[in-house]
């Protein structure tokens, strides 16, 4: 063995010093590690959320307008069907009877109009709620559907 030099004191040091340091590096690296894990696990919960609302914000929009169109399509439905029972109405009152002459039909004209349109009326009264329940329907069967 040969005599130990001043300078293996101060190696042996520096050495103990040295494996200290990479012990709190090491150390360090594994707390940043799993900091950075979870701040990832962070945003990617952030992102999901605001994803999830996204997607739940644009499928309510989607049903909205969709129930709308709908709604609108029954109400232009339920108006033609109307003008087409006034008509049918009016037709029928002043249909040609036995013992009616075209002087009676033309004569009775009037009172034929003005009572299919008493008709047509009460029946335009009950378009708003039915196009009311149509939006309902049809909203409701666009949440089922996603």
């Amino acid at each position: 063995m040969s005599p130990k030099s001043p300078h293996d004191e101060e190696i042996a040091k520096l050495r103990a010093h040295i494996e200290d340091l990479e012990g709190q590096l090491k150390a360090a690296r594994k707390r940043d590690t799993s900091a950075s894990k979870s701040a990832s696990d962070t945003a990617k919960s952030v992102s999901d959320s605001w994803s999830d609302a996204t997607r739940s914000k644009r499928d309510s929009v989607n049903r909205m307008v969709r129930g709308m169109t709908m709604a609108s399509l029954e109400g232009v439905r339920l108006f033609a069907d109307t003008v087409s029972s006034f008509a049918d109405g009016v037709a029928s009152r002043n249909e040609a009877r036995e013992h009616k002459t075209t002087r009676d039909l033309v004569t009775n004209l009037p009172a034929d109009i003005a009572g299919s349109f008493a008709d047509a009326v009460s029946n335009l009264v009950d378009i708003p709620s039915k196009t009311a329940d149509k939006y309902a329907s049809s909203y409701r069967e666009g949440d089922k559907a996603s």
